[in-house]
């Protein structure tokens, strides 16, 4: 892999000064690219197209995306895709790999694990704004990503299936990691429902809005990125999923699970940022729900990574052994003290609206 002869076929006249690793994404590999006399960056992205395999859909809701909020005036953006021609954002090399380039947002950076609340209050903000910057895009001009992304019964189908198959003999070591899970099926269930009566409508919304997608620039959000899950979907997902990884005082990989705990200052910070953008466009049920919606998000991760752990760790990148069922169990310790909390996440709910 020549990451120089990828980078000419979107700069074909200028040098690559220095190409180094970015980031620590589960999924894509990513490089941060420099060219010789050009103080703008880029990040090129090899597309992995065991989980995306159709990249080009990928490219097209992105390419949306931008052309609407770049029409408008925006105190928050997203990347630019660099086209390679006037037809093409999209490079498949000579090895079947797929790669895309897009602009750095200079003088930002990502959070890991929140530091403050107000943190928390610009997260709720920007990812509130994204909401309503696409709440007037069709839905059906987008293409899914993943099937079933974030479909309850589908992830749960899933762990079922991993568990049924138990391909490299780890689930007599997880047994009472499963029972808790399935513990809590029927009545996560029932919010799945909710959505396929269209009580809870279908949106554009980004469905992958862990506190690392944003990026900030002197305390503020200044940029929604990643926006490989972008299309159809439910507000329940990015408001849960943004609260999972934002109110966890540790990292989603803490071995030492007593670090683990869920921040609910942070929570009532996110909420207050969120609504204060999203109040005028979310029905009453969708309100209603919010408070119950990370420990949906929370669950669906928990099962994902429980099931990569028992099917050999196939999908996310792992570092150390029993890496998945590390992320499992702190995704399960978060679920339980959200269960603790609920009343009071309900209640700040209830006073922000």
């Amino acid at each position: 892999m020549d990451l120089k002869y990828i980078i000419n076929q979107y700069f074909p006249s200028k040098r690559v000064s220095d190409v180094s690793i970015f980031g620590n994404g589960h999924i894509n590999s990513t490089y941060k690219v420099k060219l010789d006399g050009i103080s703008q960056e880029y990040i090129l992205q090899r597309i992995n197209t065991n989980v995306f395999t159709s990249p080009n859909d990928l490219i097209q809701n992105h390419l949306k995306i931008q052309s609407h909020l770049y029409s408008q005036k925006q105190n928050i953006e997203v990347p630019e895709l660099v086209g390679r021609n006037s037809k093409s954002h999209l490079y498949i090399d000579e090895d079947g790999e797929a790669w895309r380039m897009m602009n750095f947002i200079k003088d930002s950076y990502s959070i890991e694990v929140l530091e403050n609340e107000n943190q928390a209050f610009e997260a709720g903000k920007g990812y509130g704004w994204f909401l309503g910057a696409c709440s007037q895009l069709d839905t059906s001009e987008f293409k899914e990503a993943i099937k079933d992304f974030h479909k309850l019964s589908n992830r749960i189908n899933q762990l079922n299936d991993a568990i049924k198959s138990n391909v490299v003999n780890r689930l007599v070591s997880v047994q009472d990691i499963i029972d808790f899970y399935l513990k809590r099926v029927k009545s996560l269930l029932e919010i799945e429902k909710l959505i396929g009566n269209s009580e809870i409508p279908l949106r554009v919304v980004h469905n992958d809005t862990k506190i690392n997608n944003l990026l900030f620039k002197d305390e503020k959000a200044i940029a929604v990125i990643d926006l490989d899950t972008v299309g159809p979907g439910v507000v329940l997902n990015d408001f849960g999923d943004a609260v999972r990884t934002l109110t966890n005082t540790a990292a989603e990989d803490e071995q030492n699970l007593e670090l683990v705990n869920f921040n609910i200052e942070a929570f009532e910070s996110f909420a207050k940022g969120y609504l204060q953008q999203t109040r005028s466009i979310l029905n009453q049920k969708e309100k209603e729900l919010l408070f119950k919606s990370p420990i949906l998000m929370t669950y669906i991760m928990g099962i994902r990574f429980l099931a990569d752990f028992l099917n050999g760790d196939i999908y996310y990148k792992t570092n150390f052994d029993n890496h998945n069922l590390v992320r499992s169990l702190v995704q399960k310790r978060l679920i339980e003290q959200m269960e603790q909390n609920q009343d009071k996440m309900k209640q700040i709910i209830k006073d922000i609206n």
